[in-house]
């Protein structure tokens, strides 16, 4: 059966439907964390920077708020708020996905029986190869003789 121009072929239906919002970047916490490990400042050198005023320099509310500026130790819990947030979204994300509390024996068992039904199937299709080479050596054996080529049933 044809399709025109005009008629939309459905995609194939998927395997899994993933949780809506699952996406790579929704689970990549690399860059979060790298950002705050750069803005993290040692607490050694933290005693040796002295501002003009005698105190240690540090991020000021609106650098913390927006995310730039150093961290001290003491700003940590508060700017790896984020990054919390973001794997607790990932986990329950992930929790929805299809099958995941099956254990790795069990998909084995499962990939066993599909890699039996495979071979099977591949069987079956060489069998059907033969029946046909044999059933298009007999035509033509049929049409050397002179004979019609008629359909047996």
């Amino acid at each position: 059966m044809a399709t025109s121009p005009n008629q939309a072929t459905p995609p194939p239906p998927s395997l899994f439907n993933l949780p809506e919002g699952l996406t790579p970047d929704s689970i990549d916490t690399l860059p979060i964390l790298s950002a705050l490990l750069s803005r993290l400042q040692n607490p050694s050198s933290t005693a040796h920077t002295v501002s003009t005023s005698g105190s240690p320099s540090a991020a000021s509310p609106s650098q913390l708020a927006s995310g730039t500026g150093p961290l001290s130790i003491k700003d940590i819990p508060p700017a790896t708020d984020e990054l919390k947030h973001k794997l607790q979204r990932a986990r329950s994300q992930i929790k929805e996905l299809p099958d995941i509390e099956r254990s790795v024996e069990e998909q084995e068992v499962e990939i066993g029986e599909l890699e039996e039904k495979i071979r099977k199937q591949r069987e079956v299709l060489v069998g059907l190869r033969e029946v046909g080479l044999q059933v298009k050596r007999e035509r033509e054996q049929h049409g050397e003789e002179g004979g019609t080529d008629t359909m047996d049933t």
